[in-house]
């Protein structure tokens, strides 16, 4: 059974799980199929009919004090993820139902680096570590918009395909080496969201929700069923007329129910915990600026985020960078 195998994974990789005395392991290997704080300023808002190509790139600082793995107690858990996703997205000429229908084709890959202190049951103690850089799961995002006004928002269904780097964890104990970082989930999943932004383009005031729910199939390598994990993501937005926007984003992450499969009876049977459920909120600042280069449109986006209130989760600290050209 691997519980931490899938750490950095995408879609991502962001965050793992703190284990205390009452704490363990909730979805497998800590992270989701979606990486939370994806969505943000005019989340809502449908491209119009073009080619776009963004380039996303996510550096995670995370650490939990204690993590079951293979039949090791891990200590000391500190972890640095860059996750880099190259989106690209066509927005078609043609409306369907009276909406704007597009479409994205998320690449991620990852690099990973993780360090932790090992325990095993016949008294071995020591540390161990694991750098690691490989491809994440892909992802499809069929996507619906609308406008009316200053009210807009779009219907969309994220399906991440188990295609990324996985293999179960191993120790090399004199060499103090770990294999334990894989960047694929081994398993479908389905993320339907809905999300609205409201622009004013008078005042330059944006105000921007979306809520959406991962569905994921049973990982049958370690029998481990990642239960639903529900993600409202918000950003309030003031945009200038130099083309600079500036305000807060955040998120809140909770599953819905127990994760389920005799990997996660192994987890609670380890630890002694009663529940694997996870949460976790999130909030800070965010800039953006638009402007074009001859006929080209360009946007950049600066995010910071500080995770905190996290139940058997990383609690990370994520740095992020957008930039978006429109062909």
């Amino acid at each position: 059974m691997t519980i931490f195998q899938s750490f950095v994974r995408l879609s991502l990789a962001t965050t793992a799980l703190a284990l205390g005395s009452q704490a363990a392991l909730a979805v497998e290997g800590g992270t989701g199929a979606y990486l939370p704080g994806s969505r943000d300023s005019m989340a809502g808002f449908a491209p119009p009919p073009g080619s776009y190509f963004t380039i996303d790139v996510f550096h995670l600082e995370s650490q939990a004090p204690f993590l079951p793995i293979h039949g090791l107690v891990l200590s000391d858990v500190t972890s640095a993820a860059t996750v880099t996703k190259l989106n690209f997205t066509q927005s078609f000429t043609d409306q369907l139902w009276g909406g704007q229908p597009y479409m994205t084709l998320t690449i991620p890959y990852v690099t990973g680096s993780l360090s932790f202190a090992g325990e095993l049951a016949n008294g071995f103690s020591g540390g161990f570590t694991d750098d690691q850089s490989g491809m994440g799961d892909l992802t499809i995002t069929p996507a619906l918009g609308f406008h009316s006004g200053k009210n807009h928002w779009v219907y969309a269904a994220s399906i991440f395909a188990p295609t990324g780097y996985y293999e179960p964890a191993t120790f090399d104990i004199p060499a103090r080496q770990a294999n334990v970082l894989s960047f694929g989930k081994n398993r479908w999943a389905i993320n339907p969201t809905i999300a609205y932004t409201h622009f004013d383009m008078t005042t330059g005031l944006e105000l921007t929700a979306s809520g959406g729910i991962t569905l994921s199939q049973k990982n049958k390598t370690t029998d481990y069923q990642t239960a639903p994990e529900i993600v409202i993501e918000m950003a309030a937005v003031q945009h200038l007329k130099n083309g600079f926007a500036f305000g807060l984003a955040g998120y809140a992450y909770q599953q819905t129910a127990d994760d389920s499969g005799t990997g996660a009876d192994g987890v609670r049977g380890l630890t002694g915990a009663k529940s694997l459920q996870a949460s976790m909120q999130g909030v800070g600042p965010i800039v953006t600026y638009n402007t074009k280069f001859g006929d080209t449109a360009v946007s950049m986006k600066l995010k910071y985020i500080q995770e905190s209130n996290a139940k058997r989760r990383f609690e990370s600290n994520v740095l992020s960078a957008s930039l978006n050209i429109t062909f």
